[in-house]
């Protein structure tokens, strides 16, 4: 996958080198869910402190909520632009946490998963943000697109609070992306963005698990099944402009 996803960005961008208007650069920030599990706040990276929760393979350790990735962007003008990203990601979520529902809080119910993240898209400015231009500029903008997801199955054994690794999966999910992003100096754009990922799947945090074959062991389904996971990023990006502008030469 990781061969598939490097091959392309190499493909993208040399057949993009002859003008400056291509990006590439880093996204580093926080994460959180909204599913069957814990809190459903929509925008809350750092939900956890003081309550972080549990590896999975390690019960006992405590761990963070991040997503980290790279990310590449043609501008085709200077108002869209193409965009291909990829993340890592933890997610988690605990029943226990502050501003979950009571019977949430009853039921005490914890997972943590890992996400890998495949997208492509398009990015839309509100404001001009001409990357050629020397001055200061400014923008807010949007994206949608589409991404391919890898993550681990999860299901809770019978009489366990703590949601465990059983197989690993994968599936799409629709990025919805709002930013706001500056040119302070010549070469580099630094942006905010809180981006919700609305996924296919409904067993992010294993209240859903789907077993080839029977398994005793396991509690099951559990929670609602009109809605499926949402997992959401909030963090910046740091890009560099690069390639060289393009200029009319006479013979």
């Amino acid at each position: 996958m990781l061969k598939k996803v490097s091959c392309l960005i190499i493909i993208f961008t040399f057949f993009n080198l002859s003008a400056q208007d291509n990006e590439i650069g880093i996204f580093a920030g926080g994460t959180n869910y909204i599913g069957d599990i814990g809190p459903t706040t929509y925008v809350n990276p750092f939900a956890y402190d003081g309550s972080r929760l549990k590896l999975l393979e390690t019960i006992g350790t405590e761990t963070t909520f991040y997503a980290l990735g790279i990310l590449y962007r043609k501008n085709f003008n200077n108002r869209i632009a193409a965009r291909i990203h990829f993340n890592h990601a933890n997610i988690g979520s605990k029943d226990k946490l502050p501003k979950s529902a009571s019977y949430r809080k009853l039921r005490d119910f914890e997972f943590v998963n890992t996400i890998q993240e495949f997208g492509i898209g398009i990015d839309f400015n509100f404001f001009e943000f001409d990357l050629k231009e020397n001055s200061f500029q400014i923008t807010p903008y949007i994206h949608t697109g589409i991404s391919y997801l890898r993550f681990n199955s999860l299901q809770y054994p019978d009489k366990s609070k703590v949601a465990v690794k059983y197989a690993k999966d994968s599936s799409f999910s629709i990025p919805i992306t709002l930013g706001f992003k500056v040119k302070p100096i010549d070469s580099f754009v630094v942006g905010f963005e809180v981006t919700a990922n609305h996924s296919f799947t409904d067993n992010l945090d294993g209240s859903n698990p789907n077993f080839k074959t029977p398994n005793q062991n396991s509690q099951g389904t559990f929670g609602t099944s009109l809605s499926k996971d949402w997992y959401v990023f909030s963090g910046f990006t740091l890009t560099y402009i690069f390639g060289s502008e393009s200029c009319y030469c006479p013979k």
